[in-house]
């Protein structure tokens, strides 16, 4: 199901960024994006936030506004040679750089879709319920790569068949591009430093916000919370984890398909 434009042809929005979450890079996306391509019609691009995936030996930045400019700066220059607006697909924190980027540069983005993202007014043990604080603590202070790995799997995935293949990957990803400690804990000081913008900051902008119910992590109620705030429409899942494109890629891309076919 692709949206297309008057003529019939291509996708009405044709450049599509992607931006992961905490202590995420563009690999953990695993197959995602190359679907999104195949059954979307989408020309995708990932930009990992500064200190983690190509950009692993850089600091991160302690503020969603200074990590949200240092992505700009590095948009692919095919997006910038087009001069139209993209459109964006982040998942948790990279929905928080994305609502600082709709506030700051509304013009620059056509739709943005929001995947179990929070913001500081949403509310601390709905950011991050407390049955999630042990795992969280497992995930940063962990001996072993192979346990914080696992123990951020067991955190943002409800899907446990699929976690012994998963949590090979993420342990070679790790091995290719290191995580310093250092920039985990300066983006979880950036999240808990953001609120989202004032409503009337992002008047008519068209925007979808995706969660679910069963999020183990963040509680979906967060999402509601910005859906209900800017007036974006909201669809939940009932069963899936934080890693909404991990445990359930299929329903994932129906609802992209759908909400780029909405509010247009």
């Amino acid at each position: 199901m692709t949206t297309m434009n008057s003529e019939g042809g291509r996708p009405e929005i044709e450049h599509w960024v992607f931006l992961r979450g905490l202590s995420r890079e563009h690999a953990h996306w695993g197959d995602f994006i190359q679907r999104c391509e195949a059954e979307l019609g989408w020309q995708c691009y990932c930009i990992d936030l500064p200190g983690f995936g190509s950009e692993h030996q850089r600091t991160s930045p302690t503020s969603i506004p200074d990590v949200r400019r240092d992505v700009q700066q590095r948009l692919p220059a095919e997006i910038i040679a087009s001069k139209k607006p993209f459109g964006i697909v982040a998942l948790s924190l990279g929905g928080m750089v994305t609502l600082d980027w709709l506030a700051s540069s509304p013009h620059d983005i056509a739709k943005a879709i929001f995947i179990s993202t929070s913001s500081a007014d949403c509310g601390l043990f709905k950011r991050l319920k407390p049955s999630a604080i042990p795992a969280t603590l497992r995930a940063l202070f962990s001996l072993s790569v192979r346990q914080q790995e696992s123990a951020a799997l067991g955190m943002v995935s409800n899907n446990n068949s699929r976690h012994s293949e998963l949590l090979e990957q993420w342990c070679n990803i790790r091995e290719r591009r290191p995580v310093r400690k250092r920039n985990v804990i300066y983006q979880l000081i950036a999240a808990s430093r953001f609120h989202s913008p004032p409503a009337d900051s992002l008047i008519n902008t068209k925007c979808h916000v995706i969660s679910s119910r069963a999020d183990r992590m963040v509680s979906y109620q967060c999402s509601e919370y910005l859906a209900s705030k800017y007036h974006w429409p909201l669809t939940l899942h009932d069963t899936a984890g934080h890693d909404l494109p991990i445990d359930d890629a299929d329903w994932v891309i129906k609802s992209l398909a759908s909400a780029t076919q909405a509010n247009r």
